[in-house]
This record gives C-alpha cells, structure tokens and sequence, in this order.
C-alpha cells in the first residue's frame, strides 16, 4: 500500500468511556442533588469528566428550570465556568462550544424567569458566541433568536417583538421544530394582546388550541387554554371561561409545570374580579403570588403586588395596599422593569409617601408590567 493511501490514525476521545443514556442521568442526578460543597473532588471529576453525564445535567436542569430557575442559574453558571476554563477536557470535537452555549442558554432563560434581564442579555451573548462555533449552530441560534424576542417581549417592546417574529418562525418551519414554532406564535398571540389586537390574539390562541402537534406539549396546550379562558373572562363569559379553565386544569396537572398553574389561579382571579367577587378574586392572587415567591419568579410576584393593591384600595384597604405597593417598587426600579424615567412610579412612590395611593398611577404601572404576563 502506498505511503499516501494510508488512514489518517485519528485521536482518540479524551473523556471517559461512554455511558447509557439511563446510567448518564442517575450519575447526574446524583451530582445535582448533592450540595455543592459536599461535592468530592472524586464526583466531580466522575461526573464532569464525561460529555454523556454533563449534557444529561443540561437535560435535567432545562426540564426543572421553571420550578427552580435559582437553583437551575446557579448551576448552569458553574458548569459555564467550569467549561470554559482551558485546563477543563470536554470531548474532542465541538463538545466545549456546545456545553458553553447550552450552560449559558439555561442560565439566560432561568434568569429572564427571575426578572433579570440584564443578566438574562449577556447570558445570551455568552450562549450566542460558543454555538456559533458548533459544527450545526442553526437550531441553537434560533432557540437563542427566540430568547432575545421574549426579552424585548418582557421590556415592554412590543412592536420589535411582533416585527421579529415572522423571521424566528420562519428559521423553526425550516429547521422542522414544530414545537418551537408553537411557542413563538403563542408568544405572538400575547404580544397581540398587549398592542390591544385582541380579536387576533383570541384567534391565534384558538388555532394553536386545535393544532394537533401541541398535544404532544402539554405543558405549552396549557397554557394556551388558560390565555383563551383569560379571555373569555374579559369578555364576561364567565360560564365559557369556567368551562375553559376545567379543561386546561388536567392537562396544566399533566404538563408538569409549576409556573402554568401559577397562571391558572392568576386568571381565576382575575374571572373572579370581572364578576366583582373581589374577596375571592384576593385569595386566587394570594394564592398565585405565593406560589410564584416560591418558584423564585420575581417579575411575576412584583406584577401580583401591584394587582393585589388595585384590588385592596377598591376595598378600601388602603394600608394593605400600600405594603403592597412598597414591597414592589425597589425591585422595579432596580431591575429595570419599566423605561428610564417611567413618571408612574414616581408619581406611585409620592402618592405613597403621603397616604394617599394614586390609583391612575398605580393602574398606568400595573398595565405596563402585567403586559408581560
């Protein structure tokens, strides 16, 4: 044979043996689920030390990022910088690259949960620049397109979301991610609604509820429904909208995903304040807000306060509403949530200071987080 037809002898792999898919996720779950700093030098190095175990902690901290989005950025940021230091051996090819994006998508998504979207924006920059630099970069990029859209989305920016979106669910029709497709046009279903296009929003919601693809995502049909029982509500159909919420209930239970029935209770109470039943409409926000305090949910629990106020001072309860309101407006302020100079929450803060809540002032603030919803 001559010199030059010879087989190039490729290195081989620098991890550990590879591992089953099962064996992966226990190892994993094990790494997971002993405190940091019980974890040995040993364990480390068995669970980091091989790419099957690594990308299964991925797996696992992207399917429990919305019931723990604290626990799930803490970790994706240890294992970013875990990954992109150099002495750190993960696989051979583009295994580095994508671990670095995936850690820092995970940790984009969880802190955008948190209503950290500072954060959330240079995660997506870390995650956008290692992708980019994987042998098929295109899925990645789009589900990293799609991120920065829900951020313009929870900014308040509307008319950028709406005119992104026909490009993102262009790029997941070409990519054949079917289920991605369905979370950007249910993204575009509430950007509708918080233009006030609501004939539209109602009859995107109602073709996504008959899509027969979304059965597969019970988590995301959920969802939908409890946006069409919403909005039923809004339009006083309460009989239809109770009708709604008692199908969207089991399918929410099946979807496994906390965060869905937080909204479920939210929009109960909100059909219980179109009725004027304001005493129950109070424990269905309760009752939502705690959940999402212990989901970590921020945004979600600031947005409640401020609807809770509302209902509170049409009680007449206007000390309570005032604690409300006053255990909102630092974290508004100081993540952002509203434009630079926002005159409602000045307007809030005095009227506040003073006894005497502005309603206008509270209601101009309330709609403009709870758009986002």
């Amino acid at each position: 044979m001559p010199e030059t037809a010879r087989v190039l002898a490729f290195p081989t792999r620098r991890t550990s043996t590879p591992v089953s898919p099962a064996d992966a996720r226990r190892m994993a779950q094990e790494y997971l689920s002993t405190p940091e700093e019980g974890r040995s030098e040993g364990l480390r190095k068995e669970s980091l030390s091989n790419c099957d175990v690594l990308f299964a902690i991925c797996r696992i901290l992207r399917d429990t990022m919305e019931s723990e989005p604290a626990v799930a950025v803490n970790e994706a940021t240890a294992l970013y910088h875990w990954s992109t230091n150099p002495t750190s051996v993960v696989g051979l090819f583009d295994e580095r690259e994508y671990l670095v994006g995936e850690a820092a998508l995970i940790a984009a998504k969880g802190s955008r949960f948190m209503g950290k979207f500072t954060d959330a924006e240079r995660w997506l920059d870390r995650s956008d620049a290692a992708f980019r630099h994987t042998v098929n970069p295109a899925p990645s990029v789009a589900g990293i397109a799609f991120e920065r859209l829900a951020l313009r989305y929870a900014a308040g920016r509307y008319e950028e979301t709406l005119e992104l979106l026909p490009s993102l669910k262009s790029s997941f029709n070409k990519l054949g991610m079917d289920i991605d497709n369905a979370k950007a046009q249910f993204l575009e279903a509430v950007t509708l609604r918080a233009l006030g296009r609501l004939d539209e929003h109602f009859a995107l919601l109602r073709r996504l509820d008959e899509a027969l693809g979304l059965r597969d995502c019970p988590s995301l049909h959920g969802q939908v429904l409890v946006h069409i029982g919403n909005h039923e509500a809004v339009l006083g159909q309460f009989d239809a909208a109770a009708r709604t919420y008692e199908k969207a209930l089991p399918i929410v239970m099946r979807g496994n995903r906390p965060v869905a029935l937080c909204e479920l209770k939210w929009s109960i109470g909100d059909a219980y304040r179109g009725q004027g039943s304001l005493g129950r409409a109070i424990e269905a926000y309760r009752a939502a807000k705690n959940d999402y305090q212990a989901l970590g949910f921020q945004a979600f629990v600031i947005q409640l306060s401020l609807v809770l106020a509302e209902v509170l001072l049409a009680l007449g309860r206007d000390r309570e509403a005032e604690w409300e309101i006053l255990s909102a407006l630092p974290t508004i302020e100081q993540e952002r949530m509203v434009p630079e100079g926002f005159a409602a929450v000045a307007l809030l803060r005095e009227s506040v200071r003073h006894r005497k809540t502005d309603p206008a002032a509270l209601r101009e603030l309330r709609e403009r987080l709870q758009a986002s919803k």
